[in-house]
């Protein structure tokens, strides 16, 4: 990734987050922010009104590198994933904290992610996973690449035409 990018990254990460955690309900939630080592990335943590332990992180799927300079930037959204990982041997006492309900990825372009926060904190408050019927409708459409049994994987189309583009060009320049 160019240094610029990571640069707008950050900044698009640190406005998301601060938004993030202004818009949850304060009286209920506890928010604390998680310090970024070489093998992990910032993320947003906090205890809902269950008592089950929260994560939220966002990052750079896609970014011009210097390889690919014109690469999109493309951002994913990843919701209560990666605890499994911490839990360790201790994993059914870490299963019954941690909300193991609401799990998804959401991939989107930069100029998508601030509607994506009345919405993500819509889909933290459904008591039985993720239902897109019941949650309110986007201001873009939603695409879904899981296979059944999977973390849902959702992506925006602009997202999703975005990641196939270069693909297309790259691969176009290898034809003969």
């Amino acid at each position: 990734m160019l240094p610029e990018s990571a640069q707008q990254v950050s900044k698009l990460r640190a406005q998301f987050y601060r938004s993030f955690a202004d818009a949850l309900d304060v009286s209920s939630v506890n928010i604390s922010r998680e310090k970024s080592y070489s093998s992990t990335l910032p993320r947003v943590s906090w205890t809902d009104d269950q008592g089950r332990l929260n994560y939220l992180c966002m990052y750079a799927h896609s970014a011009p590198d210097v390889l690919l300079p014109d690469r999109p930037m493309v951002l994913r959204v990843g919701v209560n994933l990666g605890a499994e990982l911490s839990t360790g041997a201790s994993s059914e006492r870490g299963r019954r904290r941690y909300n193991w309900t609401c799990q998804f990825y959401l991939t989107l372009v930069p100029t998508e992610l601030p509607a994506t926060l009345p919405w993500i904190i819509k889909a933290l408050g459904q008591p039985y996973g993720l239902d897109l019927e019941a949650l309110p409708k986007l201001p873009y459409t939603l695409e879904s690449k899981a296979a059944p049994g999977q973390v849902d994987s959702l992506w925006t189309h602009l997202a999703l035409q975005q990641m196939q583009q270069p693909r297309a060009t790259i691969s176009s320049a290898y034809s003969v």
